[in-house]
């Protein structure tokens, strides 16, 4: 039996294949990573197409330690995931950039503020406010369940700090 369960586990990982493209003087990455069950694959360094504007004159935010936008797709046949992310400073107001975001989401669908998390209920967005909604932060979001668009935002210094990402499920 537990021979049976070990070659279970090491049949699929001798299957795998893994690619990995990393180029550090330009910040970027490509990883991918093939198994039998599905695919993996991660890229970092470019923009990411969320679907939505970036607030004009808004820079995106690098760390050295970590990437602050990246395209990631999880999936095979039958099921998967695709999240695109990316972080931006700006000089603005949260109050402007918000404002913004308010106009630039409605084309996608109603669009929900929160001051907490947020759930999806009945495949729309829906506020989960408690102990933690006195955040410094106020996220925007549209969309159902298996796609949606959500824009984060927060002071930082005399601007702002925000995060849009989109995230579109199947299967």
């Amino acid at each position: 039996m537990t021979a049976a369960l070990v070659v279970a586990a090491v049949v699929p990982l001798a299957a795998c294949s893994v690619s990995v493209d990393d180029d550090p003087a330009q910040k970027r990455a490509d990883v991918q990573i093939r198994t039998p069950i599905g695919d993996v694959r991660v890229r970092t360094g470019d923009l990411p197409n969320t679907g939505v504007s970036v607030y004009p004159g808004s820079t995106a935010l690098h760390d050295r330690r970590e990437a602050e936008s990246a395209n990631v797709t999880v999936g095979n046949s039958h099921f998967g995931v695709n999240v695109a992310a990316a972080k931006f400073a700006s000089d603005a107001s949260p109050d402007e950039i918000l404002g913004y975001y308010r106009e630039a989401l409605r084309v996608h669908g109603e669009v929900v503020e929160c001051h907490g998390d947020i759930n999806f209920r009945r495949s729309r967005p829906v506020c989960r406010e408690g102990l933690f909604s006195r955040r410094k932060q106020t996220q925007l979001a549209v969309g159902t369940e298996e796609r949606h668009r959500l824009v984060a935002v927060k002071p930082r210094g005399r601007g702002s700090e925000y995060s849009v990402v989109y995230v579109q499920t199947r299967g």
